[in-house]
């Protein structure tokens, strides 16, 4: 791997080339090409050095439920950005193991930070409305179905908030820099299958819809500093 000193020092290089000073801007562009080949830089590992990874908390724990899984994958089509999973285990104050899950989303810097951004804010108001739908059902029902029709709500939910969301357009170049980073930073990775739930019955069916209805109230932009408004111009739920 190209150590990050290098990358920001041909950077720097690079930049001083475009100087006014045509032999100031001459040696620095010898020094970007010298040290690019000493280090075996490529043009495309310099749009990596734009590339970054934001970490944010999923709510889940070893495996996340499938509902969260989708909404990770609709925050990548809104960004152009990838994700993966990982699972951190720390020692709880009264001494057991917790594992945490966190979702990585990986792209261009800015892209990442946003989708990071828009993740937790989708992630909370999810949450938020499953977790009303949850106390809305009948308290003699077993767990495991109030457990099944809440992720059908959530869902339904993420299908809806898809409606407002407008997909960033990815070229062909762009989708493998992206492939190219996340090999690059991560190397080999595991497959990972979100935790599914048994086959919809009947009123899952109900539970779906109402998720559906809930997710297009989904609102993204209310929340977004000034900082954020430009760069989420392409790919917001207005």
């Amino acid at each position: 791997m190209i150590p990050e000193r290098v990358m920001r020092k041909i950077e720097r290089c690079l930049a001083l080339s475009s100087s006014a000073n045509s032999h100031e801007a001459g040696i620095a562009l010898r020094q970007a090409q010298a040290l690019m080949a000493q280090h075996g830089v490529c043009q495309k590992d310099l749009a990596l050095s734009d590339f970054d990874m934001t970490c944010v908390t999923s709510r889940s724990g070893i495996t996340p439920p499938r509902y969260l899984e989708y909404l990770a994958q609709l925050i990548n089509r809104s960004f152009g950005t990838l994700s993966l999973y990982s699972v951190r285990r720390d020692w709880t104050s009264s001494g057991q193991l917790k594992a945490s899950g966190f979702y990585e989303f990986v792209g261009p810097r800015d892209a990442c930070r946003v989708a990071g951004y828009a993740y937790e804010v989708l992630q909370r108001q999810l949450l938020r409305d499953r977790r009303a739908f949850m106390g809305t059902l009948n308290k003699r029902l077993k767990r495991a179905t109030k457990i099944r029709r809440g992720d059908a709500f959530a869902e339904g939910w993420v299908a809806g908030a898809q409606q407002a969301v407008t997909p960033m357009a990815m070229t062909p170049d762009q989708e493998a820099l992206n492939e190219r980073y996340l090999e690059r930073r991560y190397g080999d990775l595991q497959v990972m299958e979100a935790r599914s739930h048994q086959p919809l019955k009947r009123h899952d069916h109900v539970a779906m819809a109402a998720g559906f209805q809930a997710g297009k109230a989904a609102r993204l932009s209310a929340g977004v500093d000034a900082t954020h408004r430009e760069a989420l111009s392409q790919g917001s739920i207005q």
